[in-house]
């Protein structure tokens, strides 16, 4: 079946067909319809090759994040396909592990050399390393804590959503906070979350002991709950943790189970991503959402815009970067201490 075919099918020009199959913005929703049906009866399949000679694109982006295993990273992922799909785009991901080397050499990958443009979501560039990345096709940095210099870059203010997340467990009567955070022997100095968790608790008159830090060797539920273990043996009167990032708080529900420490009770959890899991979890989780789907879909919009304009020669403002938005999700595992 041709193109064609599909147009005679549904009553409608080849050039219709050709912007349902793109995706494009400029036929009606009853339309769009009616060629997607044509489409599925007759089992029409776009000739990709042809197209890209045709466009000198390939349609498809290049995804590279740390893991597709971590919770917020498969969502992320799925939310990331998502959008493609809604502007005629196909998704290549590569997974870098955390890798600072890979991170750095994603846009010479060969995996991703025939993509129209690539999203990084890198874990463990510091901050001159993702200002200096360059690419020859276009590139979206989408990370927590860096804004990359010659590439677009979305950010989330974890610094103020740390923050936002001590106040909400002080104003429970919550007064000795842990933090569970990634790194080998303390959280990272650069991680907008760990310095957002010590302001809070300044802002709060609070001390930080580093009895209550507790660095995970990976981002992991097994990991969440080694660290909550480790927290009640090292610093029992803890009444709350919060966990750089939602696997770890909820393996730490575990662990602190396991400990004989009932939360929100004796012990308030709260976690960072907001992940599908938190809201079933027993207790469900209170969290941060950082802008997943808002992030997602700007950046991809992103990546597509640029890449038909260096298609087709049209030139587009300067590289810069963008904020998203953040929200504490409030459930129970948060809840007031017992007066």
């Amino acid at each position: 079946m041709t193109l064609r075919d599909v147009a005679a099918f549904a009553g409608v020009s080849p050039s219709t067909v050709s912007s349902v199959v793109r995706g494009g913005a400029s036929v009606s929703e009853h339309t769009r319809r009616r060629v997607q049906q044509a489409i599925d009866e007759l089992g029409y399949r776009p000739n990709l090759a042809a197209r890209r000679l045709r466009s000198g694109r390939s349609h498809v982006i290049g995804l590279a994040l740390p893991s597709v295993t971590v919770p917020y990273f498969r969502e992320f992922a799925d939310s990331v396909l998502r959008v493609a799909r809604e502007h005629g785009l196909s998704v290549l991901i590569t997974q870098t592990h955390g890798d600072a080397r890979r991170e750095r050499a994603v846009c010479d990958d060969p995996y991703l050399r025939h993509v129209d443009g690539i999203l990084l979501v890198p874990v463990a560039l510091g901050q001159e390393e993702a200002k200096s990345l360059s690419a020859t096709k276009p590139l979206v940095v989408a990370t927590a804590s860096y804004s990359a210099g010659h590439a677009d870059s979305f950010d989330t203010d974890l610094f103020e959503a740390a923050r936002a997340v001590v106040a909400h467990l002080v104003a429970g009567g919550r007064r000795r906070i842990a933090v569970l955070a990634p790194g080998e022997a303390q959280p990272a100095e650069n991680d907008g979350r760990y310095l957002g968790y010590v302001a809070g608790l300044r802002d709060a008159g609070l001390p930080v002991s580093r009895r209550r830090v507790v660095a995970t060797d990976e981002v992991t539920f097994a990991a969440g709950a080694r660290a909550a273990r480790t927290l009640v043996d090292r610093a029992p009167e803890t009444d709350a943790l919060f966990a750089i990032g939602d696997a770890l708080a909820l393996g730490a529900l575990r662990g602190l189970h396991d400990c004989g420490r009932e939360v929100p009770a004796d012990v308030a959890v709260v976690g960072f991503g907001d992940v599908a899991q938190a809201a079933y979890c027993a207790p469900t989780l209170t969290t941060v959402d950082p802008g997943r789907e808002e992030l997602a879909e700007r950046a991809v919009a992103l990546l597509a815009e640029r890449a038909a304009a260096r298609a087709s020669g049209v030139c587009l403002p300067e590289p810069r970067h963008h904020a998203v938005g953040f929200r504490l999700v409030e459930r129970e595992s948060s809840a007031a201490a017992r007066a």
